[in-house]
């Protein structure tokens, strides 16, 4: 009884290790446009994010419809140790800052989901996020 109680501790134990994937944060640096399949979400513009590596980041914004663009800058802290999250602006005391998890993240392409929102890939006006690194 004894040693089965250990086999299924073990196995729970790595069960919920391996359902915690870490997140290599050295390929977040670089610029990553915001990119849905046309078929499900077309965009009337565009939003492209620059991370520098060190905390900052750039992000600039083009609606098509108005013809104006704009560029933001602020900084950005990860906690990858726990969450696999992304916050920008932390240390604001304004409602500036918000919170993504990062759920996929690899050299190409990366998906973001805000906190406390469910998972709806593909939907309008949904808090996922899916981008493609920019050459």
């Amino acid at each position: 009884m004894k040693i089965l109680k250990t086999v299924i501790f073990v196995a729970l134990l790595t069960a919920g290790l391996c359902g915690c994937e870490k997140i290599d944060v050295n390929k977040l640096e670089g610029t990553w446009s915001e990119q849905y399949d046309p078929a499900v979400f077309a965009m009337d513009g565009s939003v492209s994010f620059t991370f520098d590596g060190d905390g900052r980041y750039q992000l600039f914004v083009y609606d098509a419809l108005s013809g104006k663009s704009s560029d933001f800058s602020g900084h950005y802290m990860l906690d990858m140790f726990e969450k696999n999250t992304i916050t920008f602006n932390p240390v604001m005391s304004d409602f500036t800052n918000v919170t993504y998890r990062i759920v996929k993240l690899t050299s190409r392409e990366m998906a973001w989901q805000k906190m406390g929102t469910a998972p709806n890939p593909g939907v309008w006006a949904s808090d996922y996020r899916h981008f493609v690194r920019r050459r």
